[in-house]
């Protein structure tokens, strides 16, 4: 049945060309008088004349800025506690975001911390609950975690080996600024990482144990569609700004839970990878496309309906016969096979990850429910986690065939 929900997403969208141009007056709205500019400290930024144009739009409101560079993917919780000592000393209002969800993530996280007097990170252990952040903007360049709406920040705790996210509404951006243009220089990898995390947010949502077939399923089938229609022309016209429009408000739709509402959701695939980014530092995205179809195989068993529903409505597929399994193992492989069109890894043994470190990754996943297990579509205990990292390491089931798409 459709399960009862609360949805509030607070964040104003400023969507189109020139879109950074528009950041001073509507912080000024917001009563800013000192922002927090954070981003990657990349050239790119100045050489496009990005970071200068908001500089200039901040200044012609009026509104002072301090800037804190070094955001790396995966971000860090060292350099999340450098802005909070930063934000508190020199009295800022407003945390600017520039970049992907590496850079809005941890500005997310210096929001918090300087809104607050206790340790940042006890937000993401579970010790504290949010109560109120600092407002948050964002000027998004790399289209992919969905965080410039999303009520979710992820941080990287290198001293502990832990990867661990907050979730709660006061951690929404209030201001997202979103223009096309600033995406089309982007390289292809990072393209292409991008267009799986918002799969894989999609595919988190859409594999449940509820068995409603409503709106909501086909809203998810029909955007994961389009993703798998408009991500090779993404990265075969890298300057076609209609695609890249769809791309960048998918990444949007993607994460911030319109398309999850009144079901159960998995987030198995982002369990288990967290713990290879964790560790050894790969590009989230990466460990997604290499663990899903492998969690895919292993969840399949549970409810093989499901995924042959996916198998038909996302890739086209049918099958005469009528046999259920192999729909859905057909739809598998079409996954993988996207994954592979777009240049992305669908097993370790391609990122040249080692295999002795499964037994730490599965410590640090926390085992729920009475039966201590992840997942809502099919539950996986530790042995079925097991099961899917050795399974991803081996690469033996992944499918290079191009009859696997449609």
């Amino acid at each position: 049945m459709f399960k009862d929900f609360a949805l509030q997403i607070g964040t104003k969208f400023v969507f189109g060309r020139d879109a950074e141009c528009k950041v001073g007056a509507e912080l000024a709205q917001l009563g800013a008088g000192k922002a927090l500019i954070h981003h990657d400290g990349s050239s790119y930024l100045e050489d496009t004349g990005l970071l200068p144009a908001i500089r200039n739009s901040l200044a012609a409101e009026g509104i002072g800025y301090v800037e804190l560079a070094g955001v790396q993917p995966n971000p860090r919780l060292s350099l999340v506690r450098e802005g909070i000592d930063l934000a508190k000393r020199i009295g800022v209002d407003a945390v600017l975001a520039i970049g992907g969800g590496s850079a809005i993530d941890s500005a997310k996280a210096i929001a918090l911390g300087a809104a607050s007097d206790r340790d940042v990170w006890d937000y993401f252990t579970g010790a504290a609950t949010p109560a109120r952040t600092l407002p948050v903007a964002v000027v998004l360049t790399l289209p992919a975690s969905g965080s410039e709406s999303s009520q979710v920040a992820v941080i990287n705790n290198t001293e502990k080996g832990m990867k661990l996210l907050v979730s709660a509404p006061v951690v929404r951006p209030a201001l997202a600024f979103m223009n096309p243009k600033l995406s089309t220089t982007l390289p292809a990898f990072q393209t292409a990482c991008g267009i799986v995390d918002m799969f894989s947010h999609i595919c988190e949502r859409y594999f449940t144990d509820d068995p409603e077939f409503g709106v909501i399923d086909g809203m998810a089938e029909a955007v994961l569609r389009t993703l798998c229609d408009i991500g090779p022309k993404c990265l075969a016209e890298p300057d076609n700004y209609d695609h890249r429009a769809q791309i960048m408000w998918i990444s949007t739709i993607a994460q911030n839970n319109t398309l999850g509402v009144g079901r159960d959701q998995d987030w198995s695939t982002h369990i288990i990878g967290n713990e290879l980014s964790a560790l050894y530092d790969i590009p989230h995205a990466a460990t997604l496309s290499i663990v899903m179809g492998s969690w895919m195989r292993a969840a399949c068993t549970g409810n093989p309906a499901r995924f042959a529903r996916y198998a038909r409505e996302v890739f086209g597929l049918e099958d005469e016969a009528g046999d259920v399994s192999t729909l859905a193992s057909r739809g598998i492989e079409a996954t993988e096979a996207f994954f592979r069109s777009l240049g992305m890894p669908v097993s370790f043994i391609e990122f040249g990850v080692p295999t002795n470190e499964v037994d730490r990754m599965l410590d640090n996943i926390e085992f729920f429910g009475p039966d201590q297990a992840i997942g809502s579509v099919a539950r996986l205990n530790r042995d079925d986690c097991r099961r899917v990292y050795e399974a991803a390491f081996e690469g033996a089931q992944t499918s290079k065939t191009p009859e696997a798409m449609p």
